[in-house]
């Protein structure tokens, strides 16, 4: 299960900003980053949260 525990808040991430919850979503990339294992796969949610800094 610890391989895919980042995908929970990465999805909830990805939805957030869809109710205009912008600050949880970056919260929740932030989660998924922490517990994510390889820099490969911290990238994406990494280039998310950055996306929403710039938005």
């Amino acid at each position: 299960m610890d391989d895919v525990a980042h995908l929970l808040p990465a999805v909830r991430a990805d939805l957030l900003p869809r109710l205009g919850r912008y600050v949880e979503s970056a919260a929740a990339y932030e989660a998924a980053v922490a517990l994510t294992g390889t820099a490969v796969e911290r990238a994406f949610p990494q280039r998310r949260r950055a996306e929403l800094a710039g938005a």
